[in-house]
């Protein structure tokens, strides 16, 4: 196929690797997140490349180890902040690959779902640093890691919203700095040449200050069964996560209480979304919301509803 600038390069690789990625969330790779899915993962990305004029894509395979006394290092332009910027990888040497089956071989899905959102989201940004430092493949890697970590993630019953980094220049910067600086400072005791290190150095001072990764992944980081509740429908939700079924009662029994009390329609509306997000916020913490069946009372609906205008709240209890 003859590609005829750079400019439509770009658009039919994004448009290829686009939809294998869209793929990849309706049947991800089976495996057990080793360097066989991984690399698997890779594959099914950009298998269609070197046949559509990108023979420069070697789909799952690793990239030429860097010889010794060579620094592996990109350069970077950002939106956020002028001049460039450095991040150095591993020499994807043997010692690399020996890192890299080291490190997937301590990932445990059973034992990040056990993790609260918080310690999850520290816990995966630091798996993500560690393969994003290593940097297997010559092209790719961020998409690789991002479907990698995204499938473990669900594993484990987390959602990761990657995609919610590139809504915007600035999110996407955000992510790229907290990445760098996270993959310079593994990379920086092994950093050979003085000027490699110098750039390393640089880039890491100039990017102090800026929130680390495992903080900004807890931005993005939900439990799978609180997306659920707050996107599915009810008979959805329930089938997938049982557990939600103490959330309905909950709000089954907001809801009678509520509509016993005659208000007007968009009050009823309005106090059912303050509940749902209420029950969301507390799913969002990693709590399974309990129901014990008992009648809902007005002293429990002031912990969650708030004081509404006396105009519209005729016949609500004091």
């Amino acid at each position: 196929m003859s590609i005829p600038d750079d400019e439509s390069r770009q658009r039919l690789e994004g448009d290829l690797t686009s939809s294998r990625i869209a793929e990849l969330k309706v049947n991800p790779v089976a495996g057990n997140f080793d360097l066989r899915h991984l690399r698997e993962v890779h594959r099914r990305i950009f298998q269609d490349l070197p046949s559509a004029g990108f023979p420069e894509y070697t789909p799952g395979e690793y990239r030429t180890p860097v010889p010794p006394g060579v620094d592996w290092q990109k350069c970077r332009v950002l939106d956020a902040a002028p001049g460039q910027f450095f991040v150095a990888y591993s020499k994807m040497d043997e010692a690399a690959q020996r890192r890299l089956e080291t490190t997937l071989a301590q990932v445990e899905p059973d034992l990040l779902g056990q993790l609260n959102p918080q310690e999850f989201a520290h816990t995966i940004s630091k798996l993500y640093s560690e393969l994003d430092y290593i940097h297997p493949f010559p092209d790719g890697n961020s998409r690789t890691l991002r479907s990698f970590t995204a499938e473990l993630a669900e594993k484990a019953g987390y959602r990761i919203d990657w995609e919610r980094f590139d809504t915007t220049h600035q999110g996407r910067d955000k992510l790229y700095i907290a990445r760098d600086l996270a993959v310079n400072k593994i990379a920086k005791p092994g950093i050979e040449q003085p000027n490699t290190m110098m750039r390393i150095v640089g880039t890491i001072d100039r990017l102090k200050g800026n929130r680390d990764l495992g903080d900004l992944l807890a931005d993005v980081v939900r439990p799978s069964r609180s997306v659920a509740f707050d996107t599915m429908d009810r008979e959805h939700a329930l089938s997938k996560y049982p557990e939600l079924k103490g959330a309905y009662a909950a709000l089954e029994a907001s809801t009678r209480y509520i509509e016993s009390k005659e208000v007007d329609q968009d009050t009823t509306k309005s106090l059912l979304s303050t509940i749902s997000a209420k029950l969301i916020e507390r799913m969002d913490r990693g709590e399974v919301v309990q129901y014990d069946g008992r009648e809902i009372k007005p002293a429990d609906m002031t912990k969650t509803i708030p004081a509404q205008n006396p105009e519209n709240d005729k016949g609500m209890d004091r």
